[in-house]
């Protein structure tokens, strides 16, 4: 049986830091909270039943958005496990809903609160035009919420990566790596994250001292979309020697793309994607992805959900929490630097 000395040492702190954590008590840094609840989810620590303070309730993981993204998507059913695990560990339960508009997640949520089916919310995956609609509603129905994604603009608790960084950070991998023309191919949504990844590719472009070309092709995750999108970039005579995805399934595309015109993956084509997912180990060629730590994000949100609702944090504050991202380097990007 694992114990909360076990916990701390993982974590690298004491075990006392350990037990504040665990009954929110004292002001413990985000990042050595997040350490914490990492450990104790590495080792399946379960805290004993004194230490929650016999408190317990249900918490909701709510998206607006189209169910097939969802579902395709294993970046939000990894969040979804962090949220699970961290809320079992306090004796909560999660309850997920899904909603096509945001007007129709608005108005559940509050009945859900009013009826006091849930005690607070985390939501994700919000359009930038939705936001303020969203995050004004609950925060005027005084209701406790946690956005996964970055919020600067809001008043609010939020737990997110730093996207431009993070596309900084492959877009100079690439480049490290000799590749100079690198497409950026993404889908059209109209979310803060797609907007400061695109920044961080454009910046890291324009810093480098090398001849590298800037690319953005817009498509949507469905093969003969993406077929059809690099065809043109080909077809206007544009040449590209690595692809940037936004999401795993693109990238076992643009591969299979690539395959298919005789263009060698890493030799002539590098390929690496945001949201590292296990199954691009297991592929030929396997492929270098972005690890944004989904599980930890999840987390680490339902940690600040829960101390809004126990501790009486002020409706109106900003609190933000970075979780680190890193590249896990794979064949796909293993080309030979001369």
């Amino acid at each position: 049986m694992t114990t909360i000395k076990d916990v701390a040492l993982l974590a690298g702190v004491s075990p006392a830091t350990v037990s504040r954590v665990i009954t929110q008590k004292g002001n413990i840094a985000s990042e050595t909270r997040a350490k914490v609840f990492s450990a104790m989810e590495q080792i399946n620590y379960v805290p004993v039943q004194s230490q929650l303070q016999n408190k317990s309730g249900t918490i909701g993981f709510s998206i607006a958005r189209d169910p097939k993204d969802m579902l395709e998507n294993l970046f939000f059913s990894d969040v979804l496990c962090g949220i699970s695990n961290a809320a079992k560990k306090l004796d909560y339960n999660v309850q997920f809903s899904l909603y096509y508009n945001v007007e129709e997640q608005i108005e559940k949520s509050i009945q859900l609160f009013k009826k006091n089916q849930v005690k607070g919310f985390i939501f994700t995956s919000v359009r930038s035009s939705d936001k303020d609609l969203l995050l004004n509603s609950m925060q005027e129905n005084n209701i406790p919420f946690v956005m996964i994604g970055s919020s600067l603009n809001h008043n609010v608790f939020s737990v997110h990566n730093d996207n431009i960084r993070d596309s900084y950070m492959a877009t100079r991998y690439l480049l490290d790596k000799g590749y100079r023309n690198i497409l950026f191919l993404t889908a059209n949504v109209k979310q803060d994250f797609t907007y400061d990844r695109i920044h961080g590719y454009q910046r890291a472009i324009e810093e480098s001292a090398e001849e590298a070309s800037t690319n953005i092709v817009y498509s949507s995750n469905e093969e003969a979309d993406i077929t059809n999108a690099l065809d043109k970039v080909l077809g206007e005579g544009t040449s590209f020697d690595a692809i940037l995805t936004m999401e795993p399934i693109v990238s076992l595309i643009a591969t299979k793309y690539c395959q298919r015109k005789q263009m060698r993956v890493p030799e002539d084509v590098g390929m690496l994607t945001f949201n590292d997912a296990a199954y691009l180990d297991k592929v030929s060629p396997s492929i270098t992805g972005l690890n944004l730590n989904p599980s930890v994000l999840g987390a680490e949100a339902f940690q600040l959900v829960y101390e809004l609702i126990y501790t009486n944090s002020p409706a109106l504050v900003h609190k933000s929490v970075t979780i680190p991202s890193e590249i896990i380097e794979r064949e796909s990007t293993n080309r030979i630097v001369v």
